[in-house]
C-alpha cells in the first residue's frame, strides 16, 4: 500500500502518521530540532518500551521519525492517532534518563586533524568533547551504534571525504553534529578521537538486556582515562554442537547459515537478516520433513564442496547451482534442483555455480545446528552476528537421524507450483520521499531500464542505469525497511536487503513489495529489473 498521511488532527509538535505497506506505520515529526519536538519523540519512544500498541512486533526510532511494525495488519490510523495524541499530551510515560559515563583514551588517528580544522589545540578538543552533554537520539548503522547529540559546535566537522574500510570496535568518533562509539569492526567515515573499553554491543552477554549498552534517551558523558583501550574483537567461531555429519572442503563464493532472521531488535540497530528467498529455504526444509523455519545453508557463486562423514540425506533448492555428487569411485552423478540427495560416507557434494538465479539453499534433517544469537542463527558478518563455517570445519544436523523419518526414496518438488512464487515484473510502491523527486525522475525510475550491479550483496542490491535526478538538500536519517529503494547523490538506486542498515539518510523513491523482494534477490548481476507500479496513479499521471 502507498504511504498516505492522516488528516493530522494532532497538536503542533506531534507527528503525522503515514501508512507504509499493510503492516507498518511511519511517524514523522515536523522539521526542526525544537525542545518540544524532541520531548514529543522521547515520550513516544518511552511509551513504546512500557505500553506499546496492541500487536506491535517491532519498532525503531530516529531523529524525527519512528516506524511501527505490526505482526499482521497495522491498526486503523485513527486508532494510532489517538494513541500518539495521548502519549504526547501526557508526560508520565517518560522515565528519568540514565547517565552513562564513558572512559576514553584520547589517542585517535584524527585527533590532530580535528584540532587543526577546528582551530583549537588538542587539549582543548579533548576538554570540549568531555564538557559536551550528550544524549542518545537513536541507534542504527550497526548493532548498538548510538547517535549522540550535544556535540560542542566548535567540533562539528564534516566526515572524512574517503571513509576507512575498517574502524576498530571501541573507537570514539565525531561526525557532523554527532558523536558515537563503533561497536563492531566496520567501514566508517567519522573522525576518530580515541578508544574506550566499553562495548556498545556484546552478543555474548548472558542476559539479553545487557547486550546493548545504550538506549534512546540516555545521557552520556565522556571522561579521560589514559589506561582505556578498545575491546578485543573476535568473530563468533563456528561450532558443531553435535556429531559431525559433514566436513566443509571449500566455501566457494559464499556459504552462510540463515533462518527467518531477527525481526524484533530493530530499535537497537540490529538488521532483521534471514534468508533472501523464503520460498526456497522453506521448501528445502519441507523436502526433509523439517518445520519450515529451521536453519539452512544459503550459498551463491559456486565452488562449495561438502564431504559426507556419515550416510545422510540433504535437500537442495533455489537457484540451479549445477550440483553434482563426486562418488568415491570417481564417477559423477548430477543433482536435480529442488530435490533431496543422498550421500554415502566419503562422497562429496559440489556446486559449480548457478545457471539461473543467484541464491541456493541446502537443508539437513533437523536443520543446521548452531547456537542462537538474539533468537536466531542468521549470519551477518558486518554486524558481528552468528558465524559460518570455513574450510575444514564440520557441520551437524539438529535431529537424531541424518535421514528423514519414513523416507525410502528421493523427493522432488516443482517450484512453479509454490504459492507466491511467480515470474514477471517486480511490484514496487512509492517510497516515503517519492513526492520529493521530480515527475520526470519518478517516470524514469519506473520505466528504467535497470539492471543488477555486480557490486550487490546481502546488504543491498545496486541498480545500474541512467542516474536519477536527486532532490536538492539533505535529510535526517530515518528508519529503513528491507525493500526500501534509496537514491544516493550519484543517482543510482540501492535496494536495501535483510542485512542492510536499519537507518538511512538517502531519499527513498520506492519500496519493493515484500512478496517480491526474493525475486529481486534472485536476479543475477547484469540481468534486467522491471517494475510493476502499485499505488503510483497520482504520482505518475
Amino acid at each position: 500500500m502507498p504511504l498516505e498521511p492522516t488528516n493530522g488532527s494532532l497538536q503542533e509538535h506531534a507527528p503525522l502518521l503515514w501508512k507504509w505497506g499493510p503492516s507498518a506505520v511511519l511517524l514523522r515529526w515536523p522539521e526542526g530540532d525544537s525542545p518540544e519536538r524532541r520531548d514529543s519523540v522521547r515520550s513516544v519512544l518511552a511509551r513504546l518500551e512500557s505500553d506499546p500498541p496492541e500487536d506491535l512486533s517491532d519498532w525503531a526510532g530516529a531523529f524525527s521519525t519512528v516506524i511501527l511494525l505490526f505482526r499482521d495488519q497495522a491498526p486503523p490510523l485513527e486508532r494510532l492517532n489517538r494513541w500518539v495524541g495521548q502519549t504526547t499530551r501526557v508526560s508520565g510515560f517518560r522515565n528519568p534518563p540514565r547517565t552513562i559515563r564513558v572512559p576514553v583514551r584520547y589517542d585517535g588517528e584524527d585527533l590532530d586533524s580535528v584540532a587543526r580544522a577546528s582551530g583549537l589545540s588538542v587539549s582543548e578538543v579533548v576538554r570540549r568533547h568531555q564538557a559536551s552533554a550528550f544524549e542518545v537520539r537513536c541507534l542504527g548503522f550497526s548493532p548498538g551504534f548510538a547517535y549522540l547529540s550535544g556535540l560542542d559546535p566548535a567540533l562539528r566537522l564534516p566526515r572524512r571525504s574517503t571513509p576507512r574500510t575498517r574502524v576498530a570496535p571501541g573507537s570514539v568518533a565525531i561526525g557532523g553534529d554527532h558523536a558515537g562509539i563503533y561497536p563492531v569492526p566496520s567501514p566508517g567515515g567519522w573522525n576518530l578521537l580515541g578508544s574506550t573499553p566499553l562495548r556498545p554491543f556484546d552478543p555474548t552477554a548472558a542476559r539479553e538486556a545487557d547486550r546493548f549498552l545504550f538506549r534512546a534517551g540516555d545521557q552520556v558523558r565522556f571522561f579521560e582515562d589514559p589506561q582505556a583501550t578498545g575491546p578485543a574483537f573476535e568473530p563468533t567461531p563456528w561450532v558443531s554442537p553435535g556429531p559431525a555429519w559433514l566436513r566443509v572442503v571449500a566455501v566457494g563464493g559464499h556459504l552462510g547459515v540463515q533462518d527467518a532472521g531477527r525481526p524484533a531488535w530493530r530499535r537497537f540497530g540490529v538488521p532483521p537478516g534471514g534468508w533472501l528467498d523464503p520460498h526456497s529455504a522453506t521448501a528445502a526444509n519441507h523436502l526433509l520433513g523439517n518445520p519450515g523455519g529451521l536453519p539452512v545453508f544459503e550459498f551463491a557463486g559456486g565452488g562449495q564442496v561438502l564431504e559426507a562423514l556419515v550416510p545422510l540425506t540433504l535437500a537442495v533448492t533455489g537457484a540451479d547451482a549445477r550440483g553434482e555428487v563426486l562418488e568415491r569411485s570417481g564417477a559423477i552423478r548430477p543433482v536435480r534442483p529442488w530435490s533431496t540427495v543422498r550421500l554415502d560416507v566419503g562422497e562429496r557434494l559440489r556446486f559449480r555455480g548457478p545457471v539461473s538465479g543467484v541464491w541456493s539453499h541446502l537443508a539437513l534433517c533437523g536443520g543446521v545446528a548452531f547456537p542462537l544469537v538474539l533468537g536466531s542463527v542468521a549470519h551477518n558478518a558486518r554486524a558481528g552476528l552468528g558465524a559460518s563455517p570455513r574450510a575444514g570445519d564440520t557441520v551437524s544436523g539438529g535431529s537424531p537421524s541424518p535421514h528423514p523419518a519414513g523416507s525410502t526414496g528421493l523427493r522432488w518438488m516443482d517450484p512453479v507450483r509454490l504459492v507466491g512464487r511467480h515470474s514477471g515484473p517486480i511490484r514496487v510502491w512509492p517510497g516515503p520521499q517519492a513526492t520529493e523527486f521530480s515527475a520526470h525522475a519518478r517516470r524514469r525510475f519506473l520505466e528504467g531500464p535497470w539492471s543488477v550491479d555486480p557490486r550487490s550483496d546481502r546488504v543491498g542490491y545496486r541498480l545500474s542505469g541512467e542516474p536519477l535526478e536527486v532532490p536538492a538538500g539533505s535529510m535526517e536519517s530515518e528508519p529503513v525497511l528491507p525493500g526500501s529503494i534509496q537514491v544516493p547523490p550519484d543517482g543510482r538506486p540501492i535496494v536495501t536487503l535483510p542485512d542492510g542498515p536499519t537507518l538511512g539518510g538517502y531519499p527513498k523513491i520506492g519500496w519493493v513489495d515484500p512478496r517480491d523482494l526474493w525475486r529481486l534477490a534472485q536476479t543475477a548481476p547484469g540481468a534486467g529489473v522491471r517494475w510493476e507500479p502499485v499505488g503510483w496513479e497520482e504520482l505518475v499521471p
